[in-house]
């Protein structure tokens, strides 16, 4: 898998898609803190063969709490890793176990403060609500002791059961519950008040940041700029078209190795790349520019935009100011309902 990671580098390299310099770096989609510091040390030397870095290139792991211990983070700051996202998810341990999580509250607790003692002051943890028969109260100690560990960056995501997943099949059996709407928006509710009491930037549905501390690496993907993905299942932009590789193993790696084909690409139609700019933009504190509408689309888009944004101005769901449209608060409980309702099917090229 390594090996053939490392050839799509090059190969990506080849494809050109406009900058040799990296804004951000981020080893993440899975679990890359089960490479040992000389497989990502490997990873690294193959593309800085091709690219730059610079002393502001954002460069981030995604990790397990119980990979950090004190050898394995002396070594992600040799290789420069400057930025680290801890998937802690909860901190109680039956809530870990019915995720099947490797680690425990404890370990959760150690791995940040290990981090910081080794220079990791970019920090972000994740961590869930809408568990199964998750009360508020729970919720709430749960955001008390993320709080409590002050780490300049937060993501809090709401559990979705997918049908054909380990957790969809159990529910199939009646053997999970989802909670029901309203402790989703009470437990929703309760992380806006809590981040905002800590004086938090919610800058994107799911993610709140300290001043100066937003994920460079997700800006960039919500502003619509171009990336590379590198490996299986991951996606590319160019900012017209998409492609995304094959997402099996086994077919990535003899792909790669027989110096065919690993990915399938799209090229975006108008309404397209208005849609996704509609919906990254909306969740987002910046929100959604009609000026940008009229400038990059055409007097269509932002007219049937205007049209069905104005009746959630109106309700309260949303607000604008200069022809800048954000979601309210209430809107952001409602946000995918929003977005979509703003999204067009003219059918254009």
């Amino acid at each position: 898998m390594l090996a053939a990671i490392k050839k799509e580098i090059a190969l990506s390299f080849e494809e050109d898609y406009g900058r040799k310099e990296l804004l951000t770096l981020y080893f993440g989609g899975g679990t890359p803190s089960v490479l040992s510091i000389d497989e990502l040390s490997g990873l690294m030397t193959a593309i800085k063969q091709y690219y730059g870095f610079s002393t502001d290139t954002e460069i981030t792991l995604e990790a397990n709490p119980d990979a950090l211990n004190d050898d394995y983070l002396e070594g992600l700051c040799r290789l420069g890793f400057n930025r680290l996202s801890i998937g802690i998810q909860s901190f109680f341990d039956d809530d870990l176990r019915w995720m099947n999580r490797s680690h425990s509250s404890a370990e959760a607790l150690r791995s940040v403060e290990k981090a910081r003692k080794h220079g990791f002051h970019n920090i972000n943890i994740d961590i869930m609500y809408g568990l199964p028969k998750m009360t508020l109260a729970r919720w709430q100690a749960n955001l008390t002791q993320a709080l409590a560990l002050d780490v300049p960056h937060l993501s809090a995501y709401h559990l979705i059961i997918e049908d054909r997943s380990v957790f969809g099949k159990r529910q199939g059996r009646g053997e999970v519950f989802s909670v029901s709407e309203e402790q989703s928006i009470e437990q929703f509710n309760t992380l806006l008040d809590m981040t905002e009491k800590e004086d938090y930037e919610h800058y994107e549905i799911s993610n709140f940041a300290r001043q100066g501390f937003r994920s460079q690496h997700n800006v960039a993907h919500w502003q619509l700029n171009p990336y590379v993905g590198i490996g299986p299942a991951a996606h590319s932009f160019d900012g017209k078209s998409r492609r995304w590789n094959i997402n099996n193993n086994s077919k990535y790696i003899a792909a790669i190795e027989n110096s065919t084909k690993c990915f399938e690409r799209e090229t975006l139609t108008s309404d397209e790349q208005y849609n996704e700019y509609v919906l990254v933009s909306l969740r987002a504190a910046w929100g959604v520019d009609i000026n940008h509408i009229r400038a990059n689309f055409d007097d269509d888009y932002a007219s049937y935009f205007l049209k069905q944004a104005a009746a959630y101005l109106h309700n309260g769901y949303m607000n604008e100011q200069s022809g800048v449209f954000t979601l309210s608060r209430k809107g952001k409980m409602a946000a995918d309902r929003i977005v979509s309702d703003l999204f067009c099917f003219f059918k254009k090229k």
